[in-house]
């Protein structure tokens, strides 16, 4: 049995709440967002007026952070503002649901030098260790000239 109490109750359409329940959205828009639901659904108001203060006391957000949740919620299309009148937009196809972030790396710039293509080997390379170990015994040097050839 359904049962009204005097303390207050309000009615939230079903497409309203199955849209929410399939939006793509944060934490603190999710705050924000239900905190709209209260301040004009609760309330039988398509729209209302809502001071940036009541919204922080509502949610336990910083003024100074609101912004940030309710501009995402603007650009999803999930709430509409009118100066500072703000309500649920209840067309849901002008939800947007964000894609799925892709990073698109670019190749490096041109180097001079492409690698070697499958079955080919790559250019031959001169060995650049001039001071290594093979090095000195070619020269015939013996450890003592390799200290001064290291100091001079």
């Amino acid at each position: 049995m359904r049962t009204r109490s005097s303390k207050g109750w309000g009615q939230l359409p079903r497409a309203l709440a199955r849209a929410l329940a399939g939006a793509k959205i944060n934490g603190s828009e999710s705050r924000v967002l239900w905190a709209m639901v209260y301040k004009t659904i609760a309330f039988n108001k398509s729209s209302d007026g809502i001071p940036w203060s009541q919204l922080a006391e509502l949610t336990g957000i910083d003024q100074w952070h609101l912004g940030r949740s309710i501009n995402s919620l603007l650009k999803k299309g999930v709430i509409f503002s009118k100066d500072n009148v703000f309500g649920i937009q209840t067309d849901f196809s002008k939800w947007e649901t964000p894609p799925k972030q892709v990073v698109i790396q670019e190749p490096p710039p041109d180097q001079g030098e492409l690698p070697p293509k499958r079955g080919e080997l790559p250019p031959k390379r001169v060995d650049s260790r001039d001071l290594s170990k093979r090095a000195y015994q070619e020269k015939g040097l013996s450890p003592s000239e390799k200290k001064k050839k290291r100091k001079a």
